[in-house]
């Protein structure tokens, strides 16, 4: 794959895992109290990103980062911008526009260099080891997705610490992010697009009816991508799982949320779902058991 196909100038060496979620919010004081009427410890006002024009507010699924992302200016010249002025303008008002990839080692050429006269596009976000990272936009060969990526020099226990520091303890006892939804036209591109920047297709399930899931793995966390899809393309919800599914779902209801009982999931263990998606965000919690399906 060239150069080009990843964003100008960009040579990725060693993806490692999904570092951050990006959510797009109308409102993020109201969107933080969604979160955490959820369960999901918010980090605190003082600790909020504001660059470009965006405002982030900071929870964790383990050590994979969540944040929520608010427009405030409508001058902001943040690639992410346009997306997430895209997100909230749709009838859920916001919902997931990406993620961040984590890479061990990314190297990014001087585009005075490369002769090919374009800017390479990158956003600010927070970081965890300094006040901001540079994430390098990348093309996700996902519609609907917008993919970027960061150098990390922390392994998965020193992110899950990191976070626990900046966010506290999620009341509703989500340890990771466990898988990522999403839907795409053309499940095979999904895949050679994948598999060209390092990252295999571990599995497909057949699901019915023509549609079937491709599953990769990075650490603790799944991306499940499903096609073709019936509807608008992107990113559909996170599974995130919990030491205790019966905690999440009554920190949930007793905030006043509706979430379903607990039952068998099919790959295993328990699964249960927030009713209504928060900030376009369907959320199921799951609590690990014996695998039941192939």
């Amino acid at each position: 794959m060239s150069d080009d196909t990843l964003g100008p100038g960009l040579r990725i060496v060693g993806i490692i895992c999904v570092e951050r979620v990006i959510v797009a919010v109308r409102d993020l004081a109201a969107s933080c109290e969604n979160w955490r009427r959820a369960g999901f410890a918010v980090a605190n006002h003082e600790n909020e990103f504001d660059r470009a024009g965006i405002r982030i507010a900071r929870l964790a699924a383990g050590a994979v980062e969540i944040d929520l992302c608010a427009m405030h200016s409508a001058e902001s010249e943040s690639p992410l911008a346009e997306h997430l002025r895209e997100a909230t303008s749709n009838e859920n008002g916001g919902g997931i526009v990406g993620w961040v990839w984590g890479v061990k080692g990314a190297s990014i050429a001087d585009e005075r260099q490369s002769g090919t006269g374009r800017s390479r596009k990158s956003m600010l976000l927070p970081g965890l080891s300094e006040p901001a990272i540079e994430a390098a936009m990348l093309s996700s060969g996902l519609p609907g997705v917008v993919t970027a990526a960061a150098p990390t020099s922390l392994d998965i226990e020193s992110r899950r610490q990191s976070l626990s520091r900046l966010c506290g303890s999620n009341a509703n006892s989500v340890d990771y992010l466990e898988h990522i939804v999403v839907m795409t036209p053309v499940l095979e591109d999904a895949i050679a697009a994948h598999e060209a920047i390092g990252i295999p297709c571990k599995r497909i399930r057949e699901v019915g009816n023509g549609v079937r899931q491709a599953f990769f793995k990075l650490e603790q966390t799944v991306l499940e991508i499903v096609g073709p899809a019936r509807g608008r393309p992107g990113c559909w919800g996170l599974a995130l799982m919990c030491s205790d599914i019966v905690r999440a779902v009554a920190t949930a209801r007793a905030c006043g949320l509706q979430a379903t009982e607990p039952k068998l999931a099919i790959q295993g263990g328990q699964i249960a779902r927030i009713v209504e998606a928060l900030d376009g965000v369907a959320i199921a919690f799951m609590q690990p058991g014996p695998r039941r399906d192939d």
